[in-house]
C-alpha cells in the first residue's frame, strides 16, 4: 500500500471509519477466533466496545504490569469479563538487566546493540554509519547527537514492553491458540504507519499474527467515538471537552481530554523529550506525587533511579 492510500482513509468521516473497522474485526474473528489486548487506555477502550457491540463475548485480557496510572487499573476492574495476567519479573529488575526506555523503541534498541557488542564493526557500521554488511546504506542509523549515549554508563534498551506485556501475552496465546486484536493507529509512529503500509490492519502473515482495525483511526476519531457513544474512560484523562477550531470546514470540531492526552506506562521515557512543558514527568510530580519520587530515587534507595538517566537525555523532571 501507498502512503497516499493511507492518508485518504485517515481522512475518512468517523462513520466510515467505524464500517471498515468493523469489516476487519469480522474478518479476523471468522479466520482465528481472538481476543482483545486491553491496556485500559482510551484507544483499546473504543476498541473493546467496538468489539463487543459485534460480539458481545468476546475476551479481553489485561497485562497488570504495575506500570499504569491507577486509575487506569481501577478503570479495568469496573470493565466485565477482563482476564488479568502478570510479567515473570518485576520492572526495576528489567531496568537492571536490559536498560532504561529512552529517546524512542528504534534508537533504543540500536543503543542497547551497542553496548552489548561495543567490538562488533558490523553493529558498529550499521548503526553508526548506516551501513550494512554488504555496502550499501541501510535505515538503521542511530542520529548523531545521541552517539554521546552509547559509552555514557547508561544502560539503555527497549526491551521492557517485550519482557513486561508481550512475553504474558504471547504465553496466553500459545496456552489458548488465540491471536489478539489490538488497538494501535499508523498516526502514532512511523514504524506503526509503517507496519500498516506493509500489512494493512490484518497481519495474518506475521509470526505472531495480529489485527490492527484502528490502524487508520486518528486521536481526534476516538475523542469522537468517545463522546459520541458517551464512553466511560480512565479518570487520569479527565474529561473530553473543545478544544477550539477544526482542521477542516468539512470536520466536527477539535476535541481534547483536560488531564492526561495519553497513558501507557507510566515511568516510559519515549518521546518525552518531544513533549511541550509540562511533559509526563513534571505532570507526574504534580498529579501522583508518591510514583514520581519513586521513579526518581536511586535504586540503592528503592527507586527505579531515572533521575540521571533523563537529565542526560535533555528532559526536564520537575
Amino acid at each position: 500500500m501507498e502512503r497516499w492510500q493511507l492518508v485518504q482513509r485517515q481522512n475518512f468521516p468517523l462513520d466510515a471509519k467505524i464500517i471498515l473497522t468493523e469489516k476487519r474485526i469480522r474478518e479476523w474473528v471468522d479466520y482465528y477466533g481472538t481476543y482483545v489486548s486491553y491496556s485500559g487506555g482510551k484507544d483499546s477502550t473504543v476498541l473493546l466496545d467496538i468489539c463487543r457491540r459485534l460480539y458481545p463475548s468476546m475476551w479481553a485480557v489485561y497485562c497488570d504490569t504495575g506500570l499504569e496510572y491507577p486509575e487506569v487499573r481501577e478503570h479495568v476492574k469496573q470493565t466485565l469479563n477482563v482476564e488479568w495476567l502478570k510479567p515473570k519479573i518485576p520492572f526495576k529488575e528489567v531496568l537492571q538487566k536490559y536498560g532504561y526506555p529512552i529517546i524512542s523503541k528504534e534508537y533504543a534498541d540500536y543503543i542497547h546493540r551497542l553496548q552489548r557488542s561495543p567490538d562488533n564493526e558490523a553493529i558498529r557500521n550499521k548503526v553508526i554509519n548506516g551501513i550494512c554488511v554488504s555496502g550499501r546504506p541501510t535505515s538503521f542509523k542511530l542520529p548523531q547527537k545521541w552517539h554521546y549515549l552509547i559509552d555514557s554508563g547508561i544502560k539503555i534498551s527497549a526491551d521492557c514492553c517485550g519482557v513486561m506485556k508481550k512475553s504474558p501475552l504471547k504465553s496466553f496465546e500459545k496456552k489458548n491458540k488465540l491471536f489478539p486484536i489490538i488497538g494501535v493507529m499508523a498516526a502514532e509512529s512511523k514504524r506503526r504507519e509503517q507496519n500498516y503500509l506493509k500489512d494493512g490492519c490484518n497481519a495474518f502473515n506475521l509470526k505472531r499474527p495480529q489485527s490492527r482495525p484502528l490502524s487508520i483511526w486518528t486521536d481526534q476519531d476516538i475523542l469522537q467515538y468517545i463522546v459520541m457513544e458517551k464512553l466511560p474512560i480512565a479518570k487520569c484523562y479527565g474529561e473530553v471537552v473543545p478544544a477550539g477550531g477544526q482542521l477542516s470546514l468539512f470536520d466536527p470540531p477539535l476535541l481534547e481530554t483536560t488531564l492526561c492526552k495519553r497513558t501507557g506506562c507510566v515511568y516510559c521515557g519515549f518521546g518525552c523529550h518531544l513533549e511541550k512543558e509540562p511533559n509526563r514527568f513534571q505532570r507526574l510530580k504534580v498529579t501522583h506525587p508518591r510514583r514520581w519520587e519513586y521513579c526518581m530515587k536511586p535504586m540503592e534507595m528503592d527507586g527505579l533511579g531515572m533521575k540521571p538517566v533523563l537529565l542526560a537525555y535533555g528532559v526536564k523532571i520537575e
